[in-house]
């Protein structure tokens, strides 16, 4: 597949010292943008061991669905009874793109102790605070090769198989060791994707600049770009702009950070015309960097020739555009700033004949949650592993509450993991997976009930699906020998 890349050629700047950044693409062949998802790096001894493994193995089957019409309305429902009702033209690719045609669709849907630690769930916030589950999904959408999301402005129905709790709202994954939840997609996605905004070419000297975006409408993965006929030239419209703008020098003082994004609409009429160009973000429109200088971009794209799709769709009568800021020292870069959600707080759930219904504006992580009605308990569970790491979990028999650690400290021969402001009244477990550097794993498990919040005694297991089962489901453990 044909990756598209941003070049700008020998770095040559232009006749006011500004160097333009080119959107190129090999052999003309245009598709889909890849979406790469942050990869969670796992301690050595973690994988080493197999613990991974033999949790992913217990993990709950991953139902397909293929999607021929991705652009009108449709549901599906799973073998466990979760149902998806997404609304017409609810996807787009990484950059906000439109998505059309075929889509396929994996759900996993997560709902006992143990389907949670399969996949390192926890029921955490991101600052520590207890959550009581009505259930995890895990959705994942791709057109072709490319994965892609729910479009701004957009959102899909889930409609849960379990019972509705007054308090349960939407809650977004946010990846590592064991997942957390933050109850805004935005500041889910900030955290998970913070490493796409390190310098990875360590330069030191920035020399920033504007572009648009590629425009682009896919269908069943392969992305035809909005162009335009320039003196008999068929270009991408993107890059009749970067032929045409004249970035200011006062502009491009202006731009310290590196991909901001600054969405627009663009109004077209039935040949093609673009009739007009507004800013979307209203705080955006007052206080961008390029607020004093739109009313030019906004009359350069409208005296644009008329543009077109080269696919069998209809052409809309309005498509959203993003101008991005870029450092332009670079050669290519592969993976795009991502832009901003349009409206991705957390929805509280609703009552849908006595079972829960949630709102979600991203697909990935979803969780319908509700904070704990226990009282926070004022003491804390302190676990320590000598010479090994662990895998640490508090477990509730009462609630569907699953947490990991609050704070984790590295001590002189080993590690100290602390539970903080757990929820009381209920009886818990304390359970850890513990693994060393020569890939050794066992299972201690701690049982602990109310007024007696601390661990005296773990008892050590075998490390197995059964074990581990056992454990994460609140099952006596003396079913099984204890390892010395």
């Amino acid at each position: 597949m044909s990756e598209i890349i941003y070049s700008a050629p020998l770095n040559i700047p232009d006749k006011n010292g500004v160097t333009h950044v080119a959107f190129l693409s090999n052999q003309h062949q245009y598709k889909m943008y890849h979406w790469p998802q942050p990869l969670v790096q796992h301690d050595a001894g973690l994988l080493k061991s197999g613990a991974l493994d033999t949790l992913r193995a217990m993990a709950p089957k991953i139902e397909k669905f293929d999607i021929n019409h991705a652009e009108k309305a449709f549901e599906i429902k799973t073998k466990t009874g979760i149902t998806l009702k997404f609304p017409e033209n609810a996807f787009s690719d990484a950059m906000g793109n439109p998505v059309h045609g075929r889509v396929q669709l994996s759900v996993q849907h997560f709902q006992s102790k143990s389907d949670f630690a399969s996949a390192g769930l926890t029921s955490s916030t991101t600052d520590g605070q207890a959550l009581e589950s009505g259930g995890m999904v895990d959705i994942n959408a791709t057109s072709g090769n490319a994965d892609i999301r729910i479009a701004d402005g957009k959102s899909y129905k889930i409609e849960g198989n379990s019972a509705y709790k007054e308090g349960f709202e939407t809650f977004y994954g946010v990846g590592g060791d064991q997942t957390t939840w933050a109850n805004n997609v935005n500041s889910a996605n900030a955290i998970n994707n913070a490493s796409n905004s390190n310098d990875q070419n360590g330069n030191t000297k920035k020399n920033y600049t504007l572009s648009l975006l590629p425009i682009t409408r896919s269908n069943s993965g392969q992305a035809n770009h909005l162009i335009v006929n320039d003196l008999g030239d068929n270009m991408p419209l993107s890059q009749w702009f970067y032929n045409n703008a004249k970035i200011n020098k006062d502009l491009k003082k202006r731009i310290k950070v590196d991909g901001i994004i600054f969405p627009a609409k663009l109004t077209l009429n039935k040949s093609g015309d673009i009739t007009d160009v507004t800013l979307l973000d209203s705080s955006q429109a007052s206080n961008s960097i390029i607020s004093e200088h739109f009313d030019y971009f906004r009359e350069l794209l409208m005296s644009a020739p008329a543009a077109r799709f080269n696919d069998t769709f209809g052409m809309p009568e309005s498509l959203t555009i993003r101008f991005s800021t870029l450092d332009a020292n670079f050669i290519k870069i592969k993976q795009l700033p991502l832009p901003p959600v349009v409206a991705g707080i957390g929805k509280m759930a609703t009552n849908n004949d006595g079972k829960w219904a949630l709102e979600s504006y991203s697909t990935r992580l979803v969780n319908c949650d509700r904070f704990s009605k226990f009282t926070k308990s004022d003491d804390s569970i302190t676990y320590k592993v000598d010479h090994a790491r662990a895998l640490v979990f508090l477990n509730f028999s009462d609630i569907n509450s699953l947490l990991g650690p609050s704070t984790t400290r590295q001590e002189n021969t080993g590690y100290s993991y602390a539970m903080h402001q757990f929820p009381q009244g209920s009886n818990a477990r304390l359970i850890a997976i513990v693994y060393d550097q020569q890939g050794s794993v066992h299972l201690e498990v701690a049982d602990v009930s109310p007024g007696k919040y601390h661990i005296e005694k773990t008892s050590r297991y075998p490390f197995n699906q059964l074990t581990v089962r056992a454990a994460f489901e609140m099952m006596p453990m003396d079913l099984f020998p204890v390892k010395n």
